[in-house]
């Protein structure tokens, strides 16, 4: 049949489960974990305490698309991490999109970031009928933007625009001399 298990009243504060192992059989159906609440900050946080070396699991063995999903319908979503944050696909042929919604800013790094690096065979900018740059903001001299090819190889950097304006392949000096 259906039916809800209620543990304590409205006017709880808290609500402890002690078990080594806690779990939800939904028998075939969805199932949800879901706070209720009727003012601001009322936050629903799943974490570990403890001085150990313990670990936050969220792991799901579906075989749909979206078999794990993290979702916010409204705000933003932060996602910090004390140390190295590493996102892995298992699937040879996955891909992993940031699309903002309307104007955004995918931004790498912090402003004290020596280093991006972009391990692909192929990277692309697709602007959609807009303009895309490439921009290095400098605070001081010899901060240069450098595109190279490194390797002992018989390989080429190659600039080219399938354009058809007089500036389809533009390189300019606003400032100083061109060396070519």
């Amino acid at each position: 049949g259906t039916g809800t298990l209620a543990l304590g009243a409205s006017t709880n504060t808290a609500v402890t489960i002690d078990a080594k192992s806690f779990s939800i059989d939904a028998a075939g159906d969805a199932s949800n974990i879901t706070l209720a609440t009727d003012g601001a900050a009322e936050d629903l946080t799943i974490g570990i305490t403890g001085a150990t070396d313990s670990s936050l699991i969220l792991s799901s063995t579906g075989t749909g698309a979206d078999a794990l999903q993290v979702t916010a319908s409204a705000g933003g979503m932060d996602i910090t991490s004390a140390g190295v944050m590493d996102i892995t696909t298992s699937a040879s042929n996955s891909n992993m999109n940031i699309t903002p919604n309307g104007t955004g800013t995918l931004a790498i790094g912090a402003a004290g970031n020596t280093a991006v690096t972009i391990d692909a065979k192929s990277f692309s900018i697709d602007a959609a009928g807009d303009a895309s740059n490439i921009t290095l903001a400098t605070d001081g001299d010899a901060e240069d933007l450098t595109i190279s090819i490194t390797g002992a190889t018989d390989s080429s950097l190659i600039l080219s625009s399938t354009g058809t304006g007089a500036d389809a392949l533009q390189v300019t000096a606003s400032a100083g001399g061109m060396d070519i």
